[in-house]
């Protein structure tokens, strides 16, 4: 149930620290690439001929290539796919824990800027390339889907509160061009695909304790009898929190039933429930109030009760049939709910300012068919893939005066929907050593609103904005031996703003702003992806040009308006490398370098806000099979970044080092797994998430000290 005033119960967290900097530093970043670039590579020839000595050389690489489907639609081996794809397996998510928010796995792939507030009332900030930086909730400019289902809204805004990764068999990635032919989405696509059952019936346990009263339980049961296979899980979280007021329970349940239908069909459905009976919210801080205590949360936040209820549902369905030998097809159909109810740290009793208790009931639904036809061309495969999507999101929308953590007077009242339409093609043709593909999707997004708040200093705000565009892709691979491919490819992609964004004129009129035009972009790639033994380097180096980027134009009394700021252009190179150590050691890093600026308006010159110019990840792990032993460290060196678009502030670069250690016992039908987690080992003081444009200057919000974790898990096949 939702209660208004929930959030006023805190439970006060004791024992602030000192604060020294607000964030660790690192002396030559330079450096610090080279480490973590250039060394790693350095041994790509040498686990070459270490396996050679004992394995005869093939004209392959003999690290199983992984198969996705993100860019193509159809199931390839990312070696050979135009496109950079970043890809997290089950057992990275697992290292992860407490793998309750995206955050803590995206921070492995290049390109991706993935921020943990410390504040689950507000969602995890994620960005690829720089798109989806300017969001203060949720995620924008980003398609997320799970399973082939949509999470993302038709106007491009999307939570991953919903996601519960100990259910994830895998996340992919896909960055640059190819990310158009999934719609509104100028950044990137992000898809989980969840776990089906294993075959025999086996039920699971998971218990995890962690600092600052943080503790998770996850119970899961699945298995395959004859046609069908089912896996059901369930997820208990709660949290103290690091900050005070920052408190928060979470619920959530997930099931996969899978049914062949013969030896041709399939039918899978999918459910998720999610429930948040409360999340305290400690807000943003100045950073003279993080220097003086980093655990604290504003006064407002306690006087107006700040934080979340929400709870979600979504049901699914998947349906696949080949026909005959040379065709397939792929079926989606979904519909969920989702409320709301949240407490914003001030009054809101503006009459023009919408109020600062947000009431919201949307209902989603759609569905999606592509066709896939594979024919040869010249003696050669190729693929062709059509394909229709349709998305519809009804939103009712109140707004209260927040009466010190209670609902006071009405101030918002409308009814808001948003509808995302369509229609693709693609092929793919692979003669000799090449593989070449193109496509082309048209979409229709629409939004309308009917304003039932009308008053002399509230005008109707009810309006109707429609947009279409139509965007191609194509990109080529040349395999110039069997270790080694290199691709380019282009694309033209588009970004509408959200319905928050067209809600209100920056004039004050009535209606939504129809002068705030979607940003359209051109995106340019080139890259090589090699692999080579036990070794695997790719590298991206890209070009984006975008007209039209949307900012903020004013926030007065809690009410934003937005803008367009002309153009902006992004450079940046990528890089991630992998590969097994004799030992049993392995090898992980990336780096990424962004250039993202405004060039032109009244910005030109300035960089982006949210997005650091370089990032480096690295981790190092050893398995000792007999023991069943798995250790890792894990080290993120994250460069500044600007808090707003006039780049008057910034957070500091920062360091940080993480660790794990564990064991599994495998007996019988029992398997048991042990592990201890250490995050922030050298207790650094750091920002960890900004709020971009933040009106009241409290931009930042800090991350934990040293903190930890441990873990049990046990399970049982029958």
């Amino acid at each position: 149930m939702f209660r208004a005033g929930k959030f006023r119960a805190t439970r006060r967290v004791e024992g602030a620290h000192a604060f020294a900097g607000p964030g660790g530093r690192v002396r030559g970043p330079v450096r610090a690439v080279a480490a973590a670039i250039l060394i790693p590579a350095a041994w790509l020839p040498f686990t070459a001929s270490a396996q050679s000595a004992t394995t005869p050389v093939s004209s392959t690489p003999r690290i199983l290539p992984t198969i996705v489907v993100t860019a193509t639609r159809v199931p390839s081996p990312d070696f050979d796919v135009p496109a950079a794809i970043g890809v997290i397996d089950s057992d990275e998510i697992v290292d992860g824990a407490p793998a309750v928010g995206l955050s803590q796995s995206l921070a492995r792939i290049p390109g991706v800027v993935a921020q943990d507030r410390q504040s689950y009332a507000q969602d995890s900030q994620i960005s690829i390339r720089g798109f989806g930086s300017r969001a203060s909730f949720g995620v924008r400019g980003i398609v997320l889907l799970v399973d082939g289902i949509p999470v993302s809204r038709p106007d491009g805004q999307g939570q991953t509160d919903v996601f519960d990764l100990a259910s994830a068999q895998r996340i992919e990635v896909l960055r640059g061009p190819f990310s158009v032919l999934y719609g509104n989405a100028a950044g990137g696509v992000i898809q989980i695909f969840t776990r089906g059952g294993p075959p025999r019936p086996t039920l699971s346990l998971d218990t995890l304790y962690g600092s600052y009263d943080t503790r998770i339980e996850r119970l899961d049961f699945g298995g395959t009898e004859g046609r069908f296979n089912y896996m059901i899980d369930g997820t208990h979280f709660s949290t103290d929190g690091y900050r005070r007021h920052s408190a928060a329970q979470r619920d959530n349940v997930r099931a996969k039933f899978s049914y062949s239908l013969g030896k041709d069909s399939s039918l899978t459905l999918l459910l998720n429930g999610e429930n948040q009976p409360f999340a305290e919210d400690p807000s943003g801080l100045t950073k003279a109030q993080i220097r003086q205590d980093p655990r604290q949360a504003v006064p407002n936040v306690f006087l107006f009760g700040a934080g979340e209820s929400h709870r979600d549902r979504q049901v699914g369905l998947v349906y696949e049939q080949q026909v005959g030998d040379d065709d397939h097809l792929h079926a989606t159909a979904y519909s969920g709910t989702r409320r709301v109810i949240q407490f914003l740290p001030f009054s809101g009793a503006s009459p023009n300012g919408g109020g600062a208790v947000v009431d919201l009931k949307d209902r989603s639904y759609g569905g999606g068919a592509r066709w896939i036809h594979d024919f040869s061309l010249a003696g050669a495969p190729a693929d062709v893939i059509a394909g229709v999507q349709y998305d519809r999101l009804v939103e009712e929308r109140k707004g209260w005066v927040n009466d010190d953590g209670l609902m006071g007077d009405l101030r918002r009242n409308e009814r808001d929907g948003s509808t995302q339409t369509g229609e693709y093609a693609q092929v793919e043709w692979k003669p000799g050593n090449w593989v070449i593909m193109a496509g082309l999707r048209h979409s229709g997004v629409k939004f309308t609103s009917n304003d039932f708040y009308v008053t002399p200093a509230d005008p109707d705000d009810s309006g109707r904005q429609p947009f279409s565009h139509t965007n191609p892709v194509a990109g080529v691979m040349y395999r110039i031996n069997p270790h080694v491919n290199a691709y380019v490819n282009y694309g033209r992609g588009f970004e509408t703003p959200v319905l928050s964004e067209l809600a209100y004129r920056p004039d004050g009129g009535s209606g939504f702003n129809t002068d705030l035009k979607p940003s359209g972009s051109q995106n340019y790639e080139a890259g090589v992806k090699s692999a080579w033994g036990s070794a695997r380097l790719n590298v991206a180096v890209y070009k984006i040009d975008t007209d039209n980027e949307i900012v903020v134009g004013a926030d007065i009394d809690g009410r934003s308006t937005f803008r367009n700021a002309g153009r902006t252009q992004r450079k940046g190179i990528e890089a991630d490398f992998q590969g097994q150590l004799p030992g049993g050691f392995g090898v992980y890093a990336a780096y990424t370098w962004l250039d993202a600026k405004f060039a032109a308006s009244d910005l030109a010159g300035n960089f982006l806000p949210g997005v650091p110019r370089q990032i480096v990840y690295t981790a190092f792990s050893w398995a000792y099979a007999p023991l069943g032993f798995k250790a890792s460290i894990d080290a993120a060196w994250r460069d500044r970044m600007y808090v707003n678009d006039g780049n008057s502030d910034f957070s500091n670069s920062y360091a940080v080092v993480n660790c794990q250690a564990g064991f599994q016992q495998i007996t019988g039908d029992w398997k048991f797994r042990e592990f201890g987690r250490i995050n922030n080992l050298l207790n650094r003081n750091y920002i960890g998430a900004v709020i971009v444009n933040a009106s009241n200057v409290r931009y930042f919000e800090p991350e934990p000290m040293r903190n930890y974790m441990i873990g049990f898990s046990a399970s049982y096949a029958f």
